[in-house]
């Protein structure tokens, strides 16, 4: 099965008996962008009607759909707030999150 569609199945599995709190890992790796589109629609729906969604991703600039997001390395948190708080503190209005994301590794690391 496409990586796309055991994603869907997933998250299809995952709502069934309309949980509370709903783990999301890496909910879009391997989907083409409409599919994500639509995942991101629904997440962002569930969390309207009140479902608590917690999601991990590389992709950064899904990160700042969240209300709140962290940033950690090695496990490590180095980064903790909304998106809006994290490009205020770690970067600027211009910057993407990718940006930020690297900025604020690297400088933990030393680099």
């Amino acid at each position: 099965m496409p990586g796309g569609y055991k994603q869907r199945l997933s998250m299809a599995a995952a709502l069934i008996h309309k949980p509370k709190i709903l783990f999301l890992d890496e909910p879009t790796s391997g989907i083409d962008p409409l599919a994500r589109r639509d995942f991101w629609r629904q997440i962002t729906d569930l969390s309207a009607k009140g479902t608590t969604i917690i999601v991990t991703t590389h992709f950064m600039e899904e990160a700042e759909y969240c209300d709140r997001m962290m940033i950690q390395d090695h496990g490590k948190i180095l980064a903790l707030g909304t998106p809006q708080e994290i490009r205020a503190r770690h970067g600027n209005e211009s910057s993407t999150m990718n940006e930020i994301f690297i900025a604020i590794v690297e400088r933990s690391r030393g680099a």
